[in-house]
């Protein structure tokens, strides 16, 4: 049986991330998509736009659409109208990272009727080095860094120009791109303490170092959104100096034992077609549920609450 599939929000990250793999995937038909600008939205569809139905009205999406999964990417502010919409009228949601904008609508949709149907895209937990970066690492303490680097301040603010509202956007690079590192980590290490953590700038930082405390020893946060490099690497360090990596961008574990590398070429993809594949009965085990991104919030809200700014913050 072919799966409706409907999108809110026809923005960058729709057309970049979710409209590659729901085109490709042989489950799913395309039959709705709302956004406040039709005409914006028909031309991010492209080909795919005949015979979508593209509308303004989240009802007339909803009623006349009739979609069983709803991709959510609206701005992080607008997050709450139409994912409990949809998961009113009995669809499946993913929803953008972060939850929501701010910690209050975030637990109201974590704790929401109907959240059983409801995923989150955070991809890096699924990535399939991350078995090999844990058999590859040393018994006992480790000192961990995870670095995440990206142009994505010169490269996305033009075409999502709500980045730079704090309302909107919930904060920064800390809860842009520290959404998929502190998930990532929690996955591999456990929850952590917060320790510290400092900003570049108050409301929306382009750079952040942040200080935690794991069960397996301390870890360093470093996010750089204005960086040239694209980069996202895991290090662990044991007593002895011993250092396994997990570098995502270049798709490799390296450790003592050697390097294993990986096949998928695009990681951040495997949440999307996880939660496709678990809905269409291919797979199981393979979304984020509300609960976890709503701990991965928690522990941004409490670094947030505690940082200290340093304009002239380097990595």
């Amino acid at each position: 049986m072919t799966l409706r599939y409907g999108v809110v929000g026809c923005g960058r990250v729709f057309q970049r991330y979710h409209l590659p793999v729901v085109t490709d995937h042989e489950d799913y038909t395309l039959v709705a998509a709302c956004d406040t600008d039709a005409d914006s939205a028909r031309s991010v569809l492209g080909a795919a736009a005949d015979g979508v139905l593209v509308t303004t009205s989240l009802e007339e999406f909803l009623t006349v659409g009739r979609p069983d999964v709803v991709a959510v990417c609206t701005p992080n502010d607008a997050h709450t109208e139409p994912v409990l919409a949809a998961l009113a009228a009995g669809a499946h949601v993913l929803c953008e990272k972060p939850l929501a904008a701010d910690l209050t609508q975030a637990r109201r949709l974590a704790g929401a009727a109907g959240a059983d149907r409801l995923a989150v895209n955070l991809p890096y937990r699924f990535h399939e080095l991350v078995p090999a970066f844990l058999k590859a690492l040393p018994g006992g303490p480790c000192e961990i860094t995870l670095t995440f680097t990206t142009a994505g301040q010169r490269l996305w603010r033009p075409v999502t120009n709500w980045y730079g509202d704090a309302a909107r956007a919930g904060g920064g690079a800390l809860v842009d791109l520290g959404a998929h590192a502190l998930d990532l980590l929690v996955t591999v290490f456990g929850r952590p303490r917060p320790v510290a953590c400092r900003v570049d700038a108050r409301g929306v930082e382009e750079r952040v170092i942040a200080d935690l405390e794991f069960p397996a020893g301390p870890a360093k946060l470093r996010i750089d959104r204005r960086s040239r490099v694209m980069g996202l690497t895991l290090e662990a360090t044991a007593a002895n100096g011993e250092t396994t990596v997990l570098d995502l961008r270049r798709g490799e574990v390296r450790s003592a034992a050697g390097t294993v590398t990986a096949e998928d070429r695009r990681p951040e993809l495997a949440a999307i077609r996880g939660f496709l594949d678990t809905v269409a009965g291919r797979a199981r085990d393979r979304t984020v549920a509300p609960a976890q991104a709503l701990e991965v919030q928690e522990l941004i809200a409490a670094l947030y609450a505690d940082a200290e700014c340093d304009q002239e913050l380097t990595l």
